[in-house]
């Protein structure tokens, strides 16, 4: 009778990671992806301890600790929190004190500390009768998915010849999909057709019939075959291998069993798994290089070196394995340039951790996130007014693609007549949420663009020349005065110094703006927003816009402000270059010290600094700071050089003067930084001022409300006899604490 245990994240890897873990340590566990699906689960099952996400979709954190806490009878359950993104002090407090929870976890989550946690809040727990289990259903065999088995892995069962997959060598359009309720199974397969065959002879029901992906060849580039049409196509021909991506120096390899994702691995930097386990604090950094020399050395990978030097268990490398392969394959289908290569092989089976994790839900998120703008406009380019036709894989699909793509969804426009131009036109404001959709639904084999050729060659030509007529006549800035036509250039028709002039004029705007107004939005707005920018200004500034109009010197500009769109575009929906860039026009605009690496630099000194202040040695703590303040004049720099300065010598009136000085720089380049009234608080308690002392630390409490030292500084002083009113001169209290 195990204790059952309750994980309420919206993320699969986290849930497969923390439920596998969990149930090695002899726990029963059970899963919801959402607020209400964890509430709903809970008072069915009323398990016995939850660890919940304060970020999920529908209702999120707090939201389902109140659902538990309203019943008396769980008043007293044990709730653990965790969180990626709210790491704030405040976040968790709030989580203790009006939820009661046991403790506020940030993620990457520490496995076995998380273990130790449950046991000890369950400690005392009566647990619940297991319920019955459905049997499993007879015959079934699956591979062995422990890494224990390498030894001798079990070998999956391969389908029968009637069951098999096409063959190789098909054509694009070519027979071997298997048969569907819109294909009876008695129903005679087409064969590939010729020049001459129309869309309507391919069709059953207004259903494509003929098979929706290219051939896959063992060799290729991304570009011409996206990363997620690779895996659509052997997840649709149910093959077994490995898929190869190499960009510059990246390479990824994705292990592939009967068509689906289930282990990755990748050399670029943070991205193996001895990143991974150091991230999480699994091992040590010497620990890690030690593990990098018997590599070299003994010709060993880092798996076999991990394990040899017992850094970790076999357990600890197939859980982190399955982490890292639910996070790297979204990952991979953002990549756009670069070679593939595709080798069908089973000898890896049994041989590697499979991941659990949905391909299908992970392809669709993935395309979401990750695939660029860029790289759908030049998947689409040049077939923009074929019309989209479902196929067999639309309804079976559909479910994972409403899950991904639930704002604006456009699935039920694919009617065998809509294209990608009349798509995206009907729905301009919305481009950012729509156009991602119709890559979903072309590389997953939901829908296809079949040949220009037959019956809808003359479609086709029709409908571009009205989008050009259209593009041409809808863009109209008024006549332009003669000069400036002139210094444009003397040559050309006058729709052709139009077009130079307009290039030139926007070409010096856009250079000048900051990546945010490039796209008319503010610091704070979200990916779809600047999405819908994007394809906005993508579509006005291309040379397929100006048609076949001569824009002699100025298609250079016209390059270089396509440039410029893009590179706003991939440094703003970028996280951590968002964040970079952000704080570059800050410090740009306070006339501060920009340079990327000096910054680095500083907060490496910053980090540095700060052990050594743990280590109370004050004078190393001093000199590293003072160069931190040089590279980086930020005011926790300057407020921290003041508290180790006054601890060098508290009774140096000249060090209590210098340190003071510095600490009221800092409050007065940034009033509300907290920490600096801290240490301030602390400086004039440890020379006797006790009421200069209770200012400074009420004051740090405006700012914030949790800091922990300024809350035992006032708590100590009101514990002393009249108040600590007249309480000697003493050293310093307390320890440093970063905001």
């Amino acid at each position: 009778m195990p204790h059952r245990v309750l994980v309420v994240d919206d993320e699969e890897s986290i849930r497969s990671m923390v439920k596998d873990y969990l149930e090695g340590q002899g726990y029963q566990v059970l899963t919801a992806a959402d607020g209400d699906e964890g509430i709903s689960l809970f008072r069915s099952k009323q398990p016995q301890l939850a660890l919940i996400d304060f970020l999920l979709p529908r209702k999120n954190g707090f939201a389902v600790a109140e659902a538990i806490r309203t019943e008396q009878k769980h008043a007293t359950t044990p709730i653990i929190m965790m969180s990626g993104v709210f790491k704030n002090p405040k976040t968790a407090v709030e989580a203790r004190e009006k939820y009661q929870v046991v403790e506020f976890l940030s993620k990457p989550i520490d496995l076995a500390n998380l273990s130790n946690l449950i046991e000890r809040s369950l400690a005392g727990v009566a647990p619940l009768p297991d319920e019955p289990e459905p049997a499993p259903p007879p015959q079934v065999i699956r591979p062995s998915t422990k890494i224990e088995a390498l030894a001798a892995p079990e070998r999956p069962v391969t389908a029968g010849p009637e069951e098999r997959p096409p063959p190789r060598g098909l054509s694009y359009y070519g027979p071997g999909i298997k048969s569907t309720p819109a294909t009876p199974a008695n129903a005679p397969k087409k064969s590939a057709p010729t020049r001459n065959e129309s869309l309507a002879d391919m069709l059953v029901d207004g259903i494509y019939q003929r098979r929706p992906f290219p051939v896959l060849s063992e060799e290729g580039t991304i570009d011409q075959h996206p990363v997620a049409l690779l895996l659509s196509t052997i997840r649709f021909d149910q093959t077994t291998g490995m898929l190869d991506l190499t960009d510059q120096g990246t390479h990824r390899r994705i292990y592939i069993i009967q068509g689906n994702p289930t282990f990755m691995q990748s050399n670029a930097e943070g991205e193996n798994v001895g990143a991974l386990l150091l991230r999480r604090g699994r091992i040590t950094e010497p620990d890690f290089e030690r593990c990098l020399r018997e590599m070299k050395d003994k010709g060993r990978t880092l798996q076999q070196g991990l394990l040899e030097l017992r850094l970790v268990t076999e357990h600890d490398l197939a859980t982190a394995y399955k982490l890292l392969a639910g996070q790297l394959l979204p990952l991979a289908l953002g990549m756009s340039a670069g070679t593939y290569r595709w080798r069908e092989s089973d000898a890896f089976v049994g041989r590697v951790p499979e991941g659990k994790f949905e391909p299908v839900s992970v392809l669709f998120d993935g395309i979401k996130r990750h695939v660029h703008p860029p790289q759908i406009l030049k998947f689409f380019k040049g077939r923009e007014d074929v019309p989209l036709v479902r196929t067999p894989e639309f309804e079976k699909l559909m479910p994972f693609f409403r899950r991904a793509f639930s704002a604006t969804n456009i699935g039920a426009e694919i009617d065998g007549s809509s294209t990608y131009r009349t798509i995206t036109r009907a729905h301009a404001s919305e481009a950012a949420v729509v156009v991602p959709q119709l890559f979903a639904l072309t590389t997953s084999g939901m829908a296809v663009l079949p040949k220009i050729e037959g019956d809808n060659l003359v479609a086709a030509a029709v409908s571009a020349a009205a989008a050009e007529i259209g593009l041409m006549g809808g863009d109209d800035d008024g006549e332009l005065d003669l000069g400036l036509e002139e210094s444009v250039d003397s040559e050309g028709t006058g729709e052709e110094k139009k077009a130079r002039a307009k290039i030139q004029r926007f070409h010096g705007e856009i250079m000048s703006q900051d990546f945010f107004r490039i796209f008319g939005v503010d610091h704070q707005a979200d990916d779809q927003a600047i999405k819908a920018g994007y394809f906005e200004l993508a579509k006005t500034w291309n040379s397929d816009a100006f048609g076949n109009l001569d824009l002699g010197k100025h298609k250079k500009k016209l390059d270089e402000i396509l440039g410029r769109i893009t590179e706003a575009y991939e440094t703003i929906t970028n996280k951590v270059k968002r964040e970079e860039y952000l704080l570059y026009i800050d410090r740009r605009s306070k006339g501060l010290p920009t340079d990327a690496n000096e910054l680095h630099k500083g907060e490496q000194l910053f980090d540095q600094a700060t052990a050594m202040i743990k280590r109370r040695d004050w004078l190393n703590a001093r000199n590293v700071l003072k160069e931190a303040t040089r590279l980086n004049p930020d005011p926790l720099y300057f407020a921290t050089l003041g508290f180790v300065v006054f601890n060098l010598d508290q009774n140096n009136m000249g060090n209590v003067t210098e340190a003071v000085q510095l600490l009221r720089r800092a409050v007065k380049e940034q009033e509300g930084l907290g920490v600096a009234y801290q240490y301030l608080g602390q400086i004039a308690f440890a020379r006797g001022q006790t009421a200069e002392a209770k200012k400074w630390w009420a004051t740090c409490l405006e700012w914030e409300p949790n800091n922990v030292e300024a809350q035992r500084g006032l708590r100590s002083v009101a514990n002393q006899p009249d108040g600590g009113a007249n309480l000697p001169p003493k050293g310093n209290t307390g320890r440093i604490v970063k905001k």
